[in-house]
């Protein structure tokens, strides 16, 4: 029932509706180590699978960042929901690793395969688990830089997992990696970790001279590049989520600017008519009257 009613909340969660649902959650009873660790993981699960949300699933994990039950096999201990919520988004990064390798072992079975048909099941096997691998660990890192902007997670950690990704050598590292650092480089290219910021981009910019990987992922190693060289600002602002009035305001403002180019065109196209041709309309016009 406790889980039924998050996942009924995690549906509706909108900015607009935040502050409304987040009391109903506050309401509920969480009270076992076994309850919280369901809640984390629906939380988590939800947060990764729709990215472009993360700031409005990191906004609730900070609500619930202090909420604290005692431990099934310890009562007299207690463990917190941010603890849980930083080992499942840690599990799942180190969980790339071993999608690599799956992904990998698949690409040897398909070179391996002897029949159309097994080749063909094969294929399909590879790119369901590329897509869903890519999915997930794309979701979890735009997740994580919204918890390291929120004060949920260190400078420490976010640099061990830029080191990480770089170690790992894989385009998906370096796509992840690209993620990352838009998200949370201008927080991280502070004076006190200059060097390292130095020292990473040094190893971006190789990489990019160097021709190294796919043309799709230098072009992403670039746009990082470019937006510590333009101070971190992108070139167009990524304010998470629209609210229900956003998306009505700007509706209106698309038919109204639909509305000036009809009347442009219809401006443009009078002035090149001639008054003998208007005069001739407006009479054929008043007959028809």
């Amino acid at each position: 029932e406790l889980f039924q009613k998050v996942r009924s909340i995690l549906n509706k969660l909108t900015p607009q509706m935040f502050n409304q649902l987040m009391k109903q959650v506050m309401d509920l009873t969480i009270d076992t180590e076994e309850r919280l660790k369901g809640v984390v993981d629906l939380v988590f699960e939800k947060a990764i699978d729709e990215p472009s949300f993360s700031m409005v699933y990191g906004n609730m994990c900070s609500c619930l960042a202090m909420l604290k039950v005692p431990m099934a096999d310890k009562p007299t201990s207690t463990v917190g929901f941010q603890k849980l919520l930083l080992n499942r988004c840690q599990k799942e990064f180190e969980k790339d690793k071993v999608n690599d390798d799956v992904l990998e072992k698949l690409r040897h079975q398909l070179e391996a395969a002897t029949s159309a048909s097994e080749r063909e099941r094969l294929e399909e096997d590879l790119e369901e688990a590329k897509d869903k691998a890519h999915r997930r660990s794309i979701g979890n890192i735009k997740f994580i830089g919204e918890l390291f902007k929120l004060h949920m997670l260190s400078e420490a950690i976010m640099h061990d997992c830029v080191v990480k990704l770089f170690m790992n050598h894989s385009e998906e590292s370096l796509e992840r990696l690209c993620h990352l650092l838009t998200a949370i480089g201008k927080d991280l290219d502070l004076e006190k970790a200059r060097p390292k910021m130095d020292h990473y981009f040094k190893y971006i910019e190789k990489t990019v001279k160097e021709r190294r990987g796919s043309s799709r992922i230098r072009f992403l190693l670039q746009d990082v590049i470019d937006l510590r060289l333009n101070n971190w600002v992108l070139r167009r602002a990524d304010h998470g989520p629209k609210t229900i009035e956003q998306i009505h305001k700007e509706a209106k403002l698309e038919e109204q600017e639909e509305q000036r180019k009809v009347h442009q065109q219809l401006l443009s196209k009078y002035k090149k008519t001639s008054p003998r041709t208007i005069n001739k309309r407006m009479d054929t016009f008043a007959n028809v009257c």
